[in-house]
């Protein structure tokens, strides 16, 4: 599957209908969502219930059966030069430790 605006599921290649409802067809695909956002939405921050970009992506993969995407986030790069370059440097620390599949 390859990442793109306006990519779309399709029935048979990456979920089925049973007699349950959908069943997602795609668990054992490896998802790594890497999120940058301009606020803080994160969990314990005043605005987290405003947060529905990685809700609705979570979602999204949840439908295919991808239930556990791996999550790297930037948050605040909208606030000051300052926390941009903080927020991308510990994002791309947490990237340095992802496992290579």
């Amino acid at each position: 599957m390859t990442p793109q605006t306006g990519s779309s599921f399709h029935e048979k290649s990456h979920f089925r209908y049973t007699e349950r409802g959908p069943e997602g067809l795609l668990g054992s695909k490896r998802v790594i969502i890497a999120l940058a956002r301009g606020g803080f939405y994160g969990p314990g921050s005043p605005a987290e219930s405003f947060e529905h970009t990685l809700s609705y992506l979570k979602s999204v993969f949840a439908f295919i059966g991808i239930r556990n995407p791996e999550v790297i986030t930037a948050d605040g790069v909208n606030i000051s030069v300052e926390q941009r370059k903080s927020s991308l440097k510990a994002a791309q620390a947490e990237i340095g430790t992802l496992a290579i599949a």
